[in-house]
């Protein structure tokens, strides 16, 4: 079986997927937001690519139940309920409800996926129950990682490094793609935390600066998570 990691969605988007389940990955902070809002109780989690089809989306999914959240800029948008903050998708917030999201680059990756057999969203809260669910289909992998406006995130290439990592055990059949391998690597060099690294990649710095430190840190908890949101149709929903 193969694992083949497209280090964007740009890049992604120019793969073929079907047959394939596809892993996506922005772990700061759209696939992490996305975890903990279905470990919340949301309903559904609705991707979308702009502000507007997330406006349109909430028309026609109705106004009661449907809340706006994601960011531009990592900053919340101008009339959105929430951003992107895994801190604000509480159970009181959106338990029941549908999540209409978008974000610079994590929601563009699941529409980059769409032709996957099978995609779920993965970040280190929830990357056991990830691996778990793809030892179980048994079937060729592919990682997308959302990477940062056209460029690779370190964040993420670690967190599909450590997802890799658990699942090409000794003695496997898993052939790895160059991306892959390069992100095993990069796992495998950092001695710190998965904070420590988290909050030296640029995207993390960056988060900081704007006052989201406490995202990073929450997003670099690993295996605090059981939920593997699956995306139905339009929906991420529990599986």
């Amino acid at each position: 079986m193969n694992v083949d990691l497209s280090a964007t969605w740009q890049e992604a988007s120019r793969v073929t997927l079907r047959g394939r389940i596809a892993v996506v990955i922005d772990v700061l902070r759209a696939t992490s937001t996305i975890v903990t809002a279905i470990q919340s109780g949301a309903r559904e989690v609705i991707p979308v690519e702009t502000p507007e089809d997330a406006r349109l989306a909430a028309q026609k999914t109705g106004a009661y139940g449907a809340v706006l959240g994601g960011e531009r800029g990592g900053l919340k948008i101008e009339g959105f309920d929430f951003g992107n903050s895994p801190y604000e998708y509480t159970p009181h917030s959106v338990g029941g409800k549908a999540v209409i999201m978008t974000t610079t680059n994590g929601t563009r990756a699941f529409a980059a996926a769409r032709e996957a057999d099978i995609t779920v969203a993965a970040a280190l809260l929830n990357i056991g129950s990830v691996a778990n669910v793809l030892l179980h289909e048994g079937r060729d992998v592919a990682v997308i990682c959302a990477g940062t406006e056209g460029r690779v995130s370190l964040d993420d290439l670690y967190c599909a490094g450590a997802l890799i990592e658990r699942i090409v055990t000794p003695g496997s059949d898993w052939v790895l793609n160059d991306g892959a391998k390069l992100a095993v690597h990069w796992y495998g060099s950092n001695t710190g935390t998965s904070f420590d690294v988290l909050a030296s990649c640029a995207h993390g710095r960056r988060l900081a600066e704007l006052g989201f430190h406490r995202d990073v840190e929450y997003c670099s908890g690993m295996d605090t998570v059981t939920e593997v949101p699956v995306l139905k149709g339009r929906s991420l929903v529990s599986r």
